[in-house]
Order: C-alpha cells, then structure tokens, then sequence
C-alpha cells in the first residue's frame, strides 16, 4: 500500500485558453464594442446615441445623414437617437409645452456606466441620465426627478438589442413619452416590407389620422407611410 504521503500527484492540467473577448474602447465622447466576429456598434455619449452598428460581414445597419454633428453641438440626425420625456414638437397646452422637439435626452451628455460580458460571448453597454445632470434649462423645462438607464447590447452574428428603462426618483408622478427612434439603412425601399402587425390597429396620419387594422402578414412600403400604433410589438421588424 502506497502511502498518502508517497502517493503520485495528478498530473497538473493545462488551463483552459478562454475564448476571444469583445474589445470595448472609451473615448472622451464614444464608447466602440466589436466582436471576435468583427460585428460592433458606436454609441456616442452625447444623446447615447448609436451612431453605428455593423453586422459580422461589415455590413452597417443604420442610416447617418451626410449632414449630421457629431460634437454634441446638436442632435444626431440618424442612428438610434433617444426621444425622452416627449415625441414630436411637446403640446402647447400641455407641460412640457416648454421643452424641445423629442425632449432633452437626445441632446444631453450621458454616462458610460460600464460594460459585462454575456454567456454567448456577446458584451452590453450601460449609460445613465438623471436630473442631476442636466443643464439649468433643461432643469427649468422639466422640473421633476427621474433616472435613464440605457442598455446596449450586441451579439454574435451583428444582433443588437436596446433597452431603456425610465424610473420616478421623486415624489410627484409625471407623464412621458419615450422612443428609441430608429433609422434604419435600406438597401432598397421598393423591396422592403414590416411584418409583425397583422391583426393590430394603428392611427393612420396620411389617411386624416383615421384608425385601421392591419390586414397584412407583410406591409409593403409603397409610398408615403406615417402609422402610430396603439402599443409595441416585440416580433416586428423590417425585412428587405
């Protein structure tokens, strides 16, 4: 019998090489995620704008006027700029008649609040907004006290998933509105179509702001298109 203190060690093992990580880099104004498959995404920090989103092949996903600022002198004309607390010009009757068109968030210097790895290798980005940090006229225009929390978050394959949460720090309820205003780049208009609404109503605003039902398992887009529809649904998407 071998003694315990005699007997043979296992051999060591060789650790395990951990797969590729995603690269996240932090500049002054813009956090840059891309993944050992080469897909990536840019969120500025002004507005937490997404400026830019690649699938693996290279491909970009969204449409970035030739003409938009990109030194947060102004908001971002494309991306995925964040609409908070109202969409479209604000209600004259209303108060938030004295904000800007589609509210302060798009316009306001966010916070990278950090970046976490996901199971499947993909990495999502956190930014933050409160009241805190906004301009005194910002301040004036919408006086109560709220929390942003906007997550980023970017797959294997180029998808990317965005989650905004809105909370009430204060004590006083208010009303908002909020919208994460995407714009698409489309290879072809005439060839693309939405799918994901059969069966649900929408206010169409071309069509003297009348109310329909979707009949259609693909929309077609084949003129001018302006819909509002009464609630989200998470299986729409564009299809080209």
């Amino acid at each position: 019998m071998v003694e315990r203190a005699n007997r043979p060690s296992a051999l060591a093992s060789a650790p395990a090489s951990l797969p590729p990580q995603p690269h996240v880099e932090l500049s002054k104004d813009e956090v840059t995620a891309t993944l050992p498959d080469k897909s990536s995404v840019k969120i500025l920090l002004h507005g937490a704008t997404v400026t830019s989103w690649k699938s693996a092949s290279g491909n970009e996903n969204l449409f970035l006027s030739d003409a938009a600022v990109l030194d947060g002198s102004k908001p971002v004309r494309g991306g995925i700029p964040v609409v908070f607390p109202v969409f479209g010009p604000p209600p004259s009757d209303h108060a938030t008649s004295k904000l800007p068109q589609h509210g302060f968030a798009r316009s306001s210097k966010w916070e990278f609040l950090g970046k976490s790895f996901t199971e499947s290798s993909g990495v999502k980005l956190d930014f933050g907004l409160d009241n805190t940090s906004l301009g005194e006229q910002a301040k004036a225009q919408w006086p109560h006290a709220f929390g942003l929390q906007y997550s980023v978050t970017l797959s294997p394959g180029g998808e990317l998933r965005t989650m905004l949460n809105v909370r009430n720090t204060g004590d006083s309820a208010w009303e908002f509105q909020t919208l994460l205003h995407t714009y698409f780049r489309i290879p072809s208009i005439s060839t693309t179509a939405i799918t994901g609404l059969l069966g649900t109503e929408y206010v169409d605003k071309v069509l003297n702001a009348s109310t329909y039902t979707e009949s259609k398992t693909a929309l077609p887009i084949t003129g001018e298109v302006d819909r509002g529809w009464s609630q989200g649904y998470r299986d729409m998407e564009p299809v080209d």
